[in-house]
């Protein structure tokens, strides 16, 4: 029992004795047994409010020194960059030699570190005025910063590197002057070990950061990948970026046993084809995809790459999961792909696209309804949310057709909306109902049952007199 259950119980013990639910006995013997309190850490709620504390005084000294921070000359302000540089050394050093790795210490002391690495490899390239090379930057601040994460085991840390990797590629700089999606693919490898290491201990202490890494691990991995697509394939990006999210999203499905990949794979795989379902709809992709010259290598890859989609789809078919309709769309880019080469019109593919969709999307709520599954009727209001919102920034549709395509989506969420609120309100009432039922039983069960005591109570007052009568009798 965790301590707050603990302190709960300390608070209803007093209320369960007044009111006769337990005895004084019983009550003793609950706090003997659950009463003790054990010491415990700053909890992450503390630890927040301490870094936020420390975070506005960094803020205001950093406001502070923003002042005169130009009334420096430049050899002044390296020299203030070195500083705050030399502190998160400290304040690292600090943490090597005393914090225990993996502990909260580590964590907060990781996630100060980076903070100070990268205000201080910010201050140097404003004080050269080295252009913007955004990539570099990040570069030098990852690459800083992964030793004293691996040295203190910090998830915290690896969190954030991973982020910085996936804000990497989705990043409009132009990284490909000095790195390019090899070195993003390579800062995920010696990131590989770590995750390794972390995912076996995982099977003897439960770690809670752990889940957090995999979805960070997962979203980077797909933006390596859609880094690489479109720096040099940007025609074949959606139709990998469906493929991977299909088999990502299938397999979280069906891989129950692993809980710590089955959440971030399913959430991650969401993403990829909510995204693939917005850029499928658009008219330009098609154009796109229609003027590009596709070679015969790239097609193989794309074969290949349905074959993995087939096997997913196939497990999902036997396993008779409405995600079956997900693993299709691998395909149904493929054949979208076809009809584009072929010739025909980037209206027709698109209306080819949205049909599949709009079918896709009912079957899923229909599910949904008939298996009373929240989650089935939520992804089928967000897949129309997604394919009827990116006509706002279609610029194909005119003002008058976005506004109609926006009216329909409306009603069609409020009409399911009404629906779902409908048939709560009935289920309500259905179990409300029953509880009433049950009240009058149980009331009248008492009501028969104080007769029948009153009775034998009566009785037995009668037997007792009568004897007490036949002794005074015999007297």
């Amino acid at each position: 029992m965790n301590i707050q259950h603990i302190r709960w119980l300390h608070e209803e013990l007093e209320q369960w004795r007044e009111e006769g639910l337990i005895s004084e006995e019983q009550s003793h013997r609950l706090q003997a047994k659950y009463g003790f309190i054990p010491k415990e850490g700053p909890s992450w709620t503390r630890l927040i409010t301490v870094l936020g504390g420390a975070a506005l005084i960094l803020l205001g000294i950093i406001l502070l020194f923003a002042g005169y921070w130009y009334g420096f000359s430049p050899n002044g302000r390296f020299d203030w960059s070195l500083v705050i540089l030399l502190l998160a050394i400290a304040i690292v050093g600090g943490g090597v030699w005393k914090a225990k790795p993996a502990s909260m210490v580590a964590e907060a002391i990781t996630v100060i570190y980076m903070a100070i690495l990268t205000t201080s490899t910010l201050l140097v390239a404003d004080t050269y005025y080295t252009g913007e090379h955004m990539g570099l930057y990040v570069l030098i601040i990852l690459c800083c910063s992964l030793p004293i994460i691996y040295i203190l085991d910090s998830a915290l840390g690896m969190i954030l590197y991973l982020i910085g990797v996936l804000g990497w590629s989705f990043s409009s700089h132009p990284l490909n002057a000095w790195v390019g999606p090899a070195a993003v693919g390579g800062l995920l490898l010696v990131a590989v070990p770590y995750y390794i290491r972390r995912f076996g201990q995982y099977q003897q202490v439960k770690d809670p950061l752990l889940v957090s890494v995999s979805w960070a691990f997962v979203g980077a991995i797909f933006g390596e990948v859609f880094f690489t697509l479109s720096t040099y394939e940007p025609q074949m990006n959606l139709f990998f970026i469906s493929v991977l999210g299909a088999v990502t999203y299938g397999l979280g499905t069906l891989e129950k046993k692993i809980t710590l990949l089955a959440l971030p794979c399913k959430g991650v795989g969401a993403i990829a084809l909510l995204y693939t379902i917005v850029e499928g709809t658009y008219i330009s992709t098609w154009i796109r995809i229609g003027e590009s010259s596709m070679v015969w290598w790239l097609w193989l890859c794309m074969l290949l790459s349905l074959g993995v989609a087939f096997l997913v789809l196939r497990r999902l078919v036997l396993a008779k999961r409405i995600e079956s309709c997900i693993g299709l769309i691998p395909f149904v880019v493929f054949v979208c792909y076809i009809v584009t080469v072929s010739g025909a019109t980037p209206i027709l593919t698109s209306i080819l696209f949205n049909a599949y969709v709009l079918v896709a999307a009912l079957g899923t709520f229909i599910r949904g309804t008939l298996v009373k599954k929240v989650s089935l009727l939520n992804s089928s209001i967000l897949t129309l949310i997604a394919m009827f919102g990116a006509r706002f920034f279609d610029p194909s549709f005119t003002f008058v057709e976005r506004g109609v395509s926006f009216l329909v989506l409306g009603i069609i969420v409020l009409g399911i909306n009404a629906i779902y609120l409908w048939r709560k309100g009935k289920q309500r009432a259905t179990m409300n109902q029953r509880v009433r039922q049950a009240r009058r039983q149980v009331a009248d069960v008492s009501a028969l049952e104080t007769p029948m005591e009153t009775q034998v109570v009566t009785e037995e007052t009668k037997t007792v007199e009568s004897e007490v009568a036949m002794k005074e009798e015999e007297r």
